[in-house]
């Protein structure tokens, strides 16, 4: 008894000398992060007390009916506006105009003034975003900012949108006001661009369905039963939205065995029968009244497109081990034996355990992702990441992925987007062997990768890559201040590489991914997540919608400088307790919504105009949504050869389980001429994931789309492509480049409508 006694006793000591020492680590923490903030980040911490009037202002003008009035009330001294420039016509209506020179010197009551006559003639205030982009605490003068402002403005009577963006510069009073803000002593706006448009906008909401919880599970678009008319699969919640045209969606079971919950999932012809099947990986119930097992799952097609028969266990050989944060399915026949390989890449979340991806700009500490190697009928599979050349970076932070022909030779390349990392490029030898060609062919690869989208932006007949990631207003600040912490260089160095934001690749003849010239005009969206590519109005250019916006909670107040000062200094890829408890002090109140992280950011539809630069028209054509949005699709959801916009989003403020899916129709009755093309599953034949589709116009020009999965942010596009052709007249030819090197062309096709190739429509 005294010998069990002693252990006991030692036991309890030896636990409370570890809790005393971490408790003692976790003081050290806390501390060495005040000392810094009273150094290094001292410039830094001045900047964020003086952005907390914009914060204010942004907060109060969201939560009123009243905006104007807010916009009336706010305190400082003067205020210059510029002189207001001759138009631009642009397309669709939309007219460019900016400001410039010193018109107007409004001082407060002036500016009210402005403003109820802005008021009086019918313009409201319907969005706005303020982000403190630059500051200077060392001016002789007192301190000073840039703030980057975008206003969408609405005039009812007159039925125009206009989209306000700039960069205001801020002189600051050294004193606070009553509130404790500080306040402006000149305000200098004089510097706006503005685009107009007057009429109904392209896009209407037509339909929108609540997913329960936050929509866990990827979205899929598919025409299950070959109507011309595509299908929306909600894995998550085990349903399929059957479209019935103009009535609507039907509400179905996915599958009577219900799936508990599915963490990612692809569509296609796994088995071989000439029948799209659905896999997943996820908890299923096998058997009623049985427990739900987690695995990797597949339902077997039907000619009808359901999906009847009771899930089929997946057999790997040799076994994975288990998926903890799958993220993402591609597929296609990467060794050429005429069915379905798939790569399954798994996300592993920042801050679990306290444990932080390192480094943040190149991490490989992940969970590890899987090559899966089709052995006939898509009920087994053999692992071949290591064999296939694919290890040595399996580990990245994954959350998308595709197979693709990048370089033209005729078989499956493989695209990694990841997070903490940017993308990976691997060349297939064309017998499944991949090399990782990334240095060689990428131009920078660096960015918070999100997810990805393709399209033939310039016109070249080559296929391009658009990937969308992070950028960061904290960051370009920290770096205009020359604020670094100087034992950490690589880290300082890699900031504004990885928040440039979204990169455009351009596809050249030798293979080569070149970043477009104009690639940045489509950079900065804010914290991007899913993507897609389309041609809107029918013009012949590709046009992107992008979603955005992390973590919208009560307050604009920006976690964002938080992580730029301070957690990428902290911990390792290891798990860490002490850290753990400290990220939680820190992370916690964001999470439980009092603060805001990349919050309140609007969605951007980017137009291709007519001079091939891109401008941001997602207010004027009425997609500009402010609730943090995640996944994207665009299709043609009625077939009338205009395309349409689907997106998710999340509602963090006022329900922390709310989720829903919104379809955008395309209400625009575009003139442009346009051409469709579906690929279809036929036993024997090669799938259609990896084709790519040529159309050739009379006139000699090309339009190139591929078929891919995994594109986008867990979203699964149909196998049906949609062609703008502007003026084009006539289509010369339309050819199928299959993934077995075979073609099948279609010559002189109808314009204005969709052709079945490679099987046969029902």
């Amino acid at each position: 008894m005294k010998r069990s006694y002693s252990i006991y006793c030692v036991l309890a000591l030896a636990i409370f000398s570890i809790a005393k020492a971490e408790e003692e680590d976790l003081l050290s923490y806390i501390k060495s992060k005040q000392t810094l903030n009273n150094t290094v980040w001292k410039q830094e911490v001045e900047a964020q007390r003086h952005e907390e009037t914009f914060i204010d202002l942004w907060d109060r003008l969201r939560k009123t009916d009243t905006p104007l009035d807010i916009l009336k009330a706010f305190e400082f001294g003067t205020l210059q506006l510029g002189d207001l420039s001759e138009k631009t016509a642009l397309e669709h209506g939309i007219e460019l105009s900016s400001t410039s020179g010193k018109a107007l010197s409004l001082d407060s009551d002036k500016w009210g003034k402005w403003i109820d006559s802005m008021a009086a003639k019918g313009y409201r205030l319907f969005q706005s975003e303020w982000h403190h982009s630059r500051f200077d605490a060392n001016n002789v003068d007192g301190a000073n900012s840039v703030v980057s402002i975008v206003l969408h403005v609405y005039n009812q009577s007159k039925k125009s949108r206009y989209s306000i963006s700039g960069k205001i510069k801020v002189e600051w009073n050294r004193e606070l006001n009553a509130k404790g803000l500080y306040t402006p002593a000149r305000i200098d706006a004089s510097e706006l661009e503005i685009l107009e448009r007057t009429g109904d906008p392209f896009f209407k909401e037509a339909f929108n369905f609540d997913i329960p919880g936050r929509g866990e599970g990827a979205i899929m678009s598919y025409d299950l039963n070959k109507d011309s008319l595509p299908e929306i699969v909600l894995p998550g919640i085990n349903a399929v939205l059957w479209n019935l045209g103009e009535k609507g969606y039907g509400v179905k079971p996915l599958n009577d065995l219900a799936f508990v919950s599915t963490k990612a999932s692809i569509i296609g012809d796994f088995s071989g029968d000439g029948y799209v099947d659905y896999l997943c990986y996820g908890e299923a119930t096998l058997v009623k009244g049985r427990s739900p097992k987690s695995g990797l799952y597949l339902l077997r097609g039907s000619a009808k497109g359901t999906f009847d028969e009771p899930p089929v266990e997946i057999k790997v050989d040799p076994p994975m081990e288990t998926l903890r944060g799958i993220a993402s399915i591609t597929s296609g026949d990467i060794d050429n034996d005429g069915d379905l390989d798939m790569w399954i890449s798994q996300y592993k979340a920042t801050y679990v355990n306290g444990s932080m991806p390192t480094p943040y700009f190149d991490a490989n500490d992940g969970y590890p992702s899987f090559l899966l190697l089709n052995q006939g009928d898509g009920a087994a599979f053999e692992e071949a990441t290591e064999k296939a050349g694919l290890a040595a970076k399996r580990h990245r932070r994954t959350y998308s992925s595709s197979f693709y022909d990048y370089d033209g030779d005729s078989d499956l390349d493989l695209v990694v987007v990841s997070d903490f990392s940017g993308i990976d490029l691997y060349r297939n030898n064309g017998e499944g062997h991949f090399d990782d060609v990334t240095a060689e062919a990428i131009d920078n690869r660096s960015l918070f990768g999100m997810a990805h989208t393709f399209g033939d932006f310039n016109r070249d007949g080559l296929i391009d890559l658009y990937v969308t990631g992070m950028s960061s207003t904290t960051a370009s600040r920290l770096d205009a201040m020359g604020a670094n912490r100087d034992e950490f260089p690589d880290r300082n160095r890699m900031r504004i590489p990885m928040t440039y934001g979204n990169r455009l690749y351009q596809s050249q003849e030798s293979g080569f991914l070149k970043q477009s010239e104009n690639g940045h005009q489509v950079a900065r969206t804010g914290w991007a997540w899913g993507t897609a590519t389309l041609d809107f109005d029918n013009d012949g250019d590709l046009d992107v919608y992008v979603a955005n916006g992390h973590f919208s909670g009560e307050s604009a107040k920006d976690y964002c400088s938080n992580f730029w000062t301070d957690d990428i200094y902290r911990g390792s890829s290891q798990d860490n307790p002490v850290l753990d408890k400290y990220f939680k002090n820190s992370v916690l109140p964001m999470m439980e919504g009092n603060v805001s992280w990349n919050g309140f950011e609007h969605n951007f539809l980017f137009a291709q105009m007519e001079d091939e630069n891109y401008r941001n028209v997602s207010f004027l054509m009425g997609v500009a949504d402010e609730l943090d949005s995640r996944r994207v699709i665009s299709e043609d959801v009625n077939g009338d050869g205009l395309m349409d916009i689907i997106v998710t989003q999340l509602n963090y403020r006022e329900d922390k389980d709310s989720s829903w899916i919104k379809i955008y129709r395309n209400m625009s009755g575009s003139p442009g001429n346009w051409i469709g093309v579906s690929l279809g599953e036929s036993a024997g034949q090669p799938s259609p994931v990896g084709a790519k589709i040529l159309v050739v116009t009379s006139d000699g020009e090309k339009r190139v789309e591929v078929v891919v999965n995994g594109d986008s942010f867990q979203a699964q596009h149909s196998t049906t492509k949609h062609f703008g052709l502007g003026d084009a007249e006539a289509v010369d030819f339309v050819e199928v480049s299959w993934p077995n090197g075979k073609k099948t062309r279609l010559e002189n096709p109808e314009l204005n409508q969709y052709h079945w190739l490679g099987v046969r429509k029902p």
